[in-house]
């Protein structure tokens, strides 16, 4: 028979049931993480919380391990939507292990994931104001005058792929009085905007009255018991706005 229509818009749980046993690998996605607990953000680590001794609380969440303090001082610390770098984040799930002779314990699983994350302000900004990017082609010398200068971007060097996310490096434009517009040393990781969004790009987007493609999917999973991957990927083959979902791996 065909395949269940998706659903018409309805809020979606905030978490997943209780008890219920993290997804088996093959199932589990980056979408999967929209829904738990970064213990990261809190200070803490899988086993902190009270997390040792509830296992569905440890199922819950996860750690990010990259971008970290030693890598990016004050990264925890920043408003999300200011953090650099702003290519990926490296998470690990939190399992929860009986280990014989030691106990129950809510233990950080060695696996990573390598995730997109949704535009920071200054990379927004940059992209929106890259004098490099085609057809420009502009360097930060031609920019004049001094408020068209320091309102500019200019991608530098080649970009890079981890995994299958690919990143650039921007760097702000600065004027400095009689010699004109020069480009900054230091500037910020982000996301390679010439390649195909993500559903993480997404996932905000509001596709009727308050409902996201985030809802919409998290939704369908949950009625039509599959995975938030799979889920995700039916809503972009349904709703245009959420179209960088269908091709969700």
């Amino acid at each position: 028979r065909p395949p269940p229509s998706p659903p018409p818009p309805s809020p979606p749980p905030s978490s997943p049931p209780p008890s219920s046993p993290p997804p088996p690998d093959d199932d589990f996605s980056c979408l999967d993480f929209e829904v738990m607990t970064d213990v990261r953000e809190l200070g803490q680590w899988c086993g902190g919380g009270g997390r040792n001794n509830d296992p569905d609380a440890c199922h819950r969440a996860y750690a990010t391990t990259f971008p970290n303090e030693g890598f990016s001082p004050g990264y925890f610390r920043t408003p999300r939507e200011y953090r650099s770098p702003n290519v990926r984040v490296q998470r690990q799930r939190c399992v929860y292990y009986n280990l014989d002779g030691v106990g129950t314990r809510c233990l950080m699983e060695t696996k990573q994931y390598q995730c997109a994350v949704r535009a920071s302000y200054n990379c927004s900004l940059a992209i929106a104001n890259d004098i490099r990017r085609p057809p420009q082609n502009k360097w930060c010398s031609a920019m004049s005058p001094k408020s068209v200068c320091e309102a500019s971007y200019a991608r530098a060097g080649n970009p890079w792929t981890v995994g299958q996310l690919r990143g650039r490096n921007y760097r702000p434009c600065y004027w400095e009085e009689e010699q004109g517009c020069k480009l900054r040393d230091v500037g910020f990781n982000c996301r390679d905007p010439d390649v195909e969004p993500f559903c993480i790009d997404v996932w905000d987007t509001i596709v009727v009255d308050s409902t996201t493609c985030g809802d919409l999917a998290m939704a369908f999973a949950r009625d039509n018991g599959l995975s938030f991957r799979a889920a995700a990927a039916r809503i972009g083959g349904s709703f245009t706005a959420c179209a960088p979902c269908a091709s969700e791996t």
